[in-house]
Order: C-alpha cells, then sequence, then structure tokens
C-alpha cells in the first residue's frame, strides 16, 4: 500500500509516519491487491486536538475516517479500528449480494 502522510499545521515528525505506516498495514489483510492502493492521511492540530484523517479509495467505494483526540497516538488507533470495521462490513455486505445472486 502506497501511503502518502501530510501534515496541516504541524511536522509530522518520522516517528509519527512510521507509526501510522504499522497500523495501516493490519488493513493489509482485508485488501487483495494492496500494492495498487494509495491511502492519503492528514494529521492537523487545532489548540490540543490532533485529528488524522484517513482515507483509502478502492475499487467500488471510498473508505474514510476522520478521529479528533488529545494524544495523536490515540486518534490514529480509533481511526484505524473505524476502517477496519468499515472494510468487514462492506466485505460481508458483498459478500452477501454474491451468494443471494447465485442463490436467488
Amino acid at each position: 500500500m502506497e501511503i502518502i502522510i501530510r501534515g496541516d499545521k504541524i511536522e509530522v515528525t518520522k516517528a509519527m509516519k512510521d507509526y501510522i505506516k504499522e497500523k495501516l498495514k493490519r488493513l493489509d489483510k482485508y485488501l487483495e491487491n494492496s500494492d495498487a492502493i494509495r491511502a492519503s492521511v492528514v494529521v492537523r492540530v487545532s489548540s490540543h486536538r490532533q485529528t488524522v484523517e484517513i482515507t483509502i479509495p478502492l475499487h467500488n467505494f471510498i473508505i474514510r475516517s476522520e478521529e479528533t483526540q488529545e494524544d495523536f497516538y490515540a486518534a490514529v488507533d480509533k481511526a484505524i479500528d473505524v476502517m477496519e470495521r468499515q472494510i468487514r462490513k462492506n466485505k460481508t455486505k458483498s459478500i452477501g449480494r454474491a451468494y443471494s445472486n447465485n442463490n436467488g
């Protein structure tokens, strides 16, 4: 997966980039042909709150998550959890559709 990380009013450190990349690896098991997928990550700061926005356009839908927390790492964890849930939900939905189309 190609990961593009940029900061909005914040400099994204190497440690922050490494953490994001490590967490995004969790999604690889759900995505087929993950080498062709491009994830876009934007890190923002307003006052003391960190916002992490992750967008991954896939073949037939876009998964997106935006989380705001006091702690950057907590925001990344929560955003990845939301994305994982979205992917699982869409996978089971498309599997259910395929099953009902074949047996309907």
